[in-house]
């Protein structure tokens, strides 16, 4: 049994690899409301919109490369010598389709001229360079230099954003993307000499491991991908059915929701790893932790989300400027949203830790479709109301949640049998 020092000393561990990973997301959050606030006030609403769409196609992309590429840096060995060559494979692969993809998307929607659509290419390819090393960053729970990395990224691209204000007089969207490209290259390179040699080490691509590698990635790349792509089609149907406008309004009043959201962020970044090194420890994955986790974070969620609307007066004027204005409704659907992502997160960590990536992509992708269609009927039949549309995207969180659980106390008693030593009577894990 371990002594109360080594317990305390092991807690205080915990409490500083999430107090990392959380600071890292608020430091990623702040600097992402803050480029969204120099949109607002400095190129309009109108521009907001594109820029919210620019980021919805960014983060998607993201979220589908970090989910193959990253979390299998992650949850398998990451130096085993026939999955390394398949994930430099699959690295190259999704880094040169995710540009590809942005740049149609920017051009369909006509989100930006030739030369932005030329700077968000450079920047997705950027942004996931820097992606990879992150999660490496995350693989070893080096929170501290998590947090240096991002707070890199935050005051180059600020820095750079008002050098170019002070030197032009001005800036456009293509400025904003171009401080960013700018920040993706300095915290890169902080990364990259923090990191031992062994980590960022290349080899030849091959496709010899993509099985064994294809067998956890695929299925939770897949389900890790529905919640940005359910945002970017809400977006996208925003901006088509109502106004690029209105999108901004809408994206506005999430602003407010961004302490909620980022500690969401936070608490996934943390609690997958640390389920990982439970999992390869022996130590014991009981479900109900995971359930008291989204059930605090959805409480947390949803007193963010009452403050919010009780400081509305105030905190609006100051987000939007004085060119449109936020109401209770609006900032209401995203506390929503918030609850129903913390509902499922833990839950969805834990499985995923299990390499139960197929069983969340089944849960969360039933929930994704009744989102976005109830999304498409309502701007369908009334585009007037499409403030209503994160209430939509938030339905079943809480189902979702309760589904996970019952299915992972079927798993824990599973891998508790199949692990049971007949005559001590134990568990390996």
């Amino acid at each position: 049994m371990a002594s109360p020092h080594a317990a305390m000393a092991r807690v205080r561990r915990l409490a500083a690899s999430a107090g990392g990973s959380v600071a890292s997301q608020a430091v990623t959050a702040l600097g992402s409301l803050v480029l969204q606030l120099v949109a607002v006030r400095f190129i309009g609403p109108v521009a907001l919109g594109a820029f919210a769409l620019l980021s919805a196609i960014l983060v998607t992309a993201t979220t589908v490369y970090t989910s193959w590429v990253g979390d299998s840096l992650n949850v398998l060995d990451r130096f085993d010598p026939a999955l390394r060559p398949a994930l430099v494979a699959s690295a190259l692969f999704f880094a040169t389709a995710g540009s590809a993809a942005g740049v149609a998307l920017a051009l369909v929607l006509r989100l930006t001229g030739p030369a932005g659509v030329a700077l968000f290419a450079v920047l997705i390819t950027l942004w996931l360079a820097q992606e990879t090393f992150r999660r490496v960053l995350h693989a070893r729970l080096e929170f501290g230099a998590l947090l240096a990395n991002d707070l890199t990224y935050v005051i180059t691209t600020l820095v750079f954003l008002g050098g170019l204000r002070l030197i032009t007089g001005g800036f456009d969207l293509d400025g904003i993307l171009l401080a960013m490209c700018v920040g993706c290259l300095a915290a890169l390179a902080v990364t990259l000499r923090r990191l031992p040699r062994q980590e960022y080490a290349l080899v030849r691509p091959r496709i010899a491991g993509m099985r064994e590698l294809s067998a956890f990635a695929a299925w939770r790349s897949a389900q890790s991908s529905l919640r940005p792509l359910a945002l970017l089609v809400t977006r996208v149907a925003i901006d088509a059915f109502a106004s690029r406008t209105v999108l901004a309004v809408v994206e506005a009043a999430r602003l407010l929701m961004t302490p909620a959201l980022t500690l969401i962020s936070g608490a996934g970044g943390y609690l997958l790893p640390t389920f990982v090194r439970q999992r390869d420890a022996g130590i014991p994955m009981r479900p109900r932790n995971a359930l008291v986790g989204s059930i605090v974070l959805a409480g947390v969620s949803c007193a963010c989300g009452v403050a919010a609307i009780a400081t509305l007066g105030f905190f609006g004027p100051l987000i939007t400027g004085g060119a449109f204005t936020l109401d209770a409704v609006s900032v209401g659907g995203w506390a929503v949203y918030a609850v129903s992502f913390s509902a499922t997160l833990p839950l969805a960590s834990m499985a995923t830790a299990y390499k139960q990536s197929r069983l969340v992509f089944l849960v969360r992708g039933a929930e994704t479709a009744v989102g976005l269609a109830a999304v498409l009927i309502l701007l369908v039949l009334r585009p007037d109301l499409a403030v209503f549309a994160p209430y939509c995207i938030g339905l079943g969180g809480m189902v979702s949640g309760l589904l996970l659980w019952w299915r992972l106390r079927i798993i824990r008693d599973t891998v508790r049998a199949r692990h049971t030593d007949p005559e001590r009577g134990t568990h390996a894990i």
